[in-house]
């Protein structure tokens, strides 16, 4: 019985360590094709929320709206969490 107790906790950890190392590679992506999703904060669009057809709909609009944050096509995630999550949520 411990056997067995031991066995299903060892699959159990692996299948949740791949499921966090699949979610980290999605991110990655979408942070390489819409540098600063990580802040998009707009409704749902038809329907989508953080997917592609969503990240596709608003990406000129973040763009434009945080322009002072890009460099060339990277985004400055430092200065942007410096300037708005940090004192957001530490007054």
């Amino acid at each position: 019985m411990k056997k067995l107790l031991i066995l299903t906790m060892i699959v159990g950890g692996s299948l949740v360590a791949n499921s966090v190392s699949a979610q980290v590679r999605v991110e990655v992506n979408f942070e390489k094709d819409y540098p600063g999703a990580t802040y998009y904060e707009y409704p749902k669009w038809h329907g989508h929320y953080h997917d592609k057809v969503y990240y596709d709909h608003y990406h000129a609009r973040f763009e434009k709206e945080h322009k002072a944050y890009y460099h060339g096509r990277d985004f400055d995630h430092d200065r942007y969490e410096r300037e708005h999550h940090w004192k957001e949520h530490h007054h």
